[in-house]
């Protein structure tokens, strides 16, 4: 089969060492690993060379631009946004065009994208198969992040448009495949419900003694609890710290490493300082993606502790490709995974839930690794992006 991969996000390239450009590459690659002939057409660049500056995850707008953004009502300034994304999309209408009439695919392949439509738009001008893979709430997501937009209708209006337009709508969980079907007044069938997943050839050169940062801080063999992410406040982080304080309590040999960066990192340190855990907590600041399982490899426990209703988690994957043992959130897309009790333990939010968890973890062994077991086999059959690939094509 011929498979135009599209991504119409400006920003969003094929390069980086991000979740949405691994993702790309991954099912690119799987698709491609079945027999197939790929063609991506990523707006977002597809070399590392040549990215736009807003590409850069430490992408910061100049000074002349912050200016006028404080200037702005927050509606005005969004709705400013919204209004160039618009006219990037007919650009990028024009190149998925061009693509299609050179490559002639039997099936367009879209990550679906916030006021973006152009894919649809070209599907059904040129009737092909039209697969939407979603990851998200993209019009409540974006309302979330940026406010009102004079375009909130409109967005609206597209994400209705592309879903009936949609052949088959892969979500990434059953939490976003009911909203979107009940939102959007979609029929059920159309929806595969497929979580994110991992290659398992990430775990093949993992190694413990290559997680410098935990190696120089943990001398005296500490057990390591960890958490692998980005520093944002659905992540739940500063519940974990909390929840470790009431656990240091009761077991003084243990050390939690938090692996990650982002917005609330500085405010994380601070609650560390205050309560006195600087001695037994490590930030290891942004990890090259590349050395990440090495860092896993080095845990002894690895918990998520909070999540949002819509996600699907794909560090809960890389932590059970790790065969590592699992303390999770009890949300419905973790739940369409894992099993309580069976594949870790999916507690709620509340550190005092989320200590009795690590406190059950660190008191029987033998019951955490027959769940972390348990759980890495159903990663290695069911949660690798082949079988995605295989799901998305054949199901």
């Amino acid at each position: 089969m011929r498979i135009l991969f599209y991504s119409p996000h400006p920003t969003h390239d094929i390069v980086s060492d991000v979740g949405y450009a691994i993702h790309q590459r991954q099912t690119i690659a799987a698709f491609r690993a079945l027999g197939h002939e790929v063609l991506p057409v990523i707006l977002g660049g597809t070399d590392a060379g040549n990215l736009t500056l807003k590409s850069n995850q430490n992408y910061q707008a100049s000074k002349h631009k912050k200016l006028i953004k404080q200037c702005l009502p927050k509606w005005l300034w969004t709705s400013l946004n919204n209004l160039v994304l618009r006219q990037h999309d007919a650009k990028a209408k024009a190149i998925l065009e061009k693509a299609i009439a050179t490559f002639k695919p039997d099936l367009l392949y879209e990550r679906s994208e916030y006021l973006q439509d152009s894919g649809a738009l070209m599907a059904k001008k040129f009737g092909l198969q039209y697969y939407l893979e979603v990851n998200a709430p993209l019009v409540q997501e974006m309302y979330g992040f940026e406010g009102y937009s004079l375009y909130h209708k409109k967005a609206h209006k597209i994400e209705r448009f592309k879903l009936s337009a949609a052949h088959k709508i892969i979500a990434v969980s059953s939490a976003l495949s009911h909203y979107l079907s009940e939102q959007y007044n979609i029929t059920a069938n159309k929806f595969l419900v497929q979580p994110n997943c991992i290659n398992p050839e990430q775990a093949q050169n993992a190694d413990a003694q290559k997680a410098h940062k935990i190696n120089a801080f943990n001398k005296s063999s500490r057990k390591v609890i960890g958490f692998v992410g980005s520093m944002f406040p659905y992540h739940g982080v500063d519940k974990l710290i909390a929840a470790y304080k009431h656990v240091q309590a009761k077991h003084s040999n243990i050390l939690l490493c938090i692996m990650g960066d982002g917005v609330v990192l500085q405010d994380l340190k601070q609650m560390v300082k205050d309560l006195n855990l600087t001695d037994s907590v490590l930030f290891t600041g942004q990890i090259p993606h590349s050395e990440i399982m090495h860092y896993i490899a080095a845990t002894d426990i690895c918990i998520m502790a909070e999540s949002n209703w819509y996600g699907s988690p794909v560090k809960i994957f890389e932590y059970g490709l790790m065969g590592k043992p699992i303390i999770a959130p009890a949300t419905m897309p973790v739940q369409d995974v894992m099993q309580d009790q069976t594949d870790g333990l999916l507690v709620s939010n509340q550190p005092e839930m989320i200590a009795n968890a690590i406190n059950t973890m660190l008191e029987q062994p033998d019951f955490a690794k027959q769940m972390a077991q348990h759980f890495h086999e159903k990663v290695m059959t069911n949660y690798t992006w082949q079988q995605a690939a295989l799901n998305t094509l054949n199901t």
